[in-house]
């Protein structure tokens, strides 16, 4: 069985592996997006699949588009009977869809809940206490082809989106193996997704990080911070300075103290500060322009106190 795999992030890799690590199948390409750049200097770098590719000695190509004629002529020349995509980042057109008998997606979310592009943050954001991998058809309707298999797992009430995404492309290497194994012995099976519980991970932006303090509560904001790290990372103004959030923690406490309102400074829980409801502890912070730093040493360096308001 000869597969063509499509991923760009670290995410891909592992179910990438997966693919590498089935008898049986013959790995044709690895299909990743262009280069782009990164970083204070701008610099082109390419997607964490070119370089796995690239220092294991795999086939691999760059496709500005999918929908380029060439695309369509280079992959029909190579047989593949299976594609399996992995947060590639792009549509896959309808006209390569149908040069393969079998297309698996790998998709980090309990679906129908969470169609879309962030669907590691989403479960985060909203407090859900459960997430998993499903691997699924490929549909002309995103995310909504037929499910070949679905596992869960909980989510840890402290982890980041940064863990859990590691997390959960350790645990999609199993499920698609299990897949593809499937796949080999012709047992291959969908089930349609309920429309019904559909629901919507949407792109995030710069701006869904900003907090307000008077108008959400510690927990919100605490599942905000977690939900969006690394990127695009949650921050609030303090007068006019930006004040990237980077670690918090709930202390569990009540105040009557206006939102924003400094509570308490202590080394181990760092600057406490009132919120709509409850009391939110703020442990590692970035200022705008300079490194990043415990809270503590914030506060020290802008002679902040209890009493103050951010």
């Amino acid at each position: 069985m000869k597969i063509v795999f499509f991923g760009s992030d670290a995410f891909s890799i592992k179910s990438l592996e997966a693919c590498l690590h089935t008898s049986g199948i013959e790995f044709a390409l690895a299909v990743t997006t262009p280069a782009k750049k990164k970083g204070r200097g701008l610099k082109l770098e390419p997607s964490e699949v070119f370089e796995y590719c690239l220092g294991k000695n795999l086939p691999v190509t760059e496709y500005v588009s999918l929908r380029d004629p060439k695309v369509a002529q280079e992959l029909l020349a190579l047989r593949p009977d299976l594609f399996v995509v992995a947060s590639y980042g792009k549509l896959i057109p309808n006209a390569l869809l149908d040069i393969p008998k079998y297309r698996l997606n790998v998709h980090p979310s309990l679906l129908p809940k969470y169609r879309g592009s962030a669907p590691i943050h989403w479960p985060i954001l909203n407090g859900d206490k459960e997430t998993g991998v499903t691997i699924l058809d490929i549909a002309e309707k995103l995310d909504a082809g037929d499910i070949y298999d679905q596992e869960k797992i909980a989510i840890d009430p402290r982890t980041n989106a940064a863990a859990l995404t590691s997390e959960l492309a350790r645990f999609s290497y199993g499920v698609l193996k299990k897949v593809l194994g499937e796949v080999q012995a012709g047992r291959l099976h969908g089930i349609p997704q309920n429309e019904s519980e559909a629901t919507l991970a949407p792109q995030l932006s710069k701006k869904d990080g900003e907090i307000s303090l008077p108008d959400m509560t510690a927990d919100q904001i605490d599942r905000k911070v977690r939900g969006l790290q690394p990127w695009p990372g949650a921050y609030f103004f303090m007068k006019d300075e930006r004040l990237a959030i980077l670690e918090t923690g709930l202390p569990g406490l009540d105040t009557k103290a206006k939102p924003g309102t400094i509570v308490s400074l202590e080394k181990e829980s760092g600057l406490s500060v009132a919120t709509r409801e409850g009391v939110l502890s703020i442990l590692r912070v970035k200022p705008e322009g300079k490194r990043e730093m415990s809270a503590m040493d914030f506060a020290n360096g802008r002679r902040l106190h209890p009493g103050n308001i951010l």
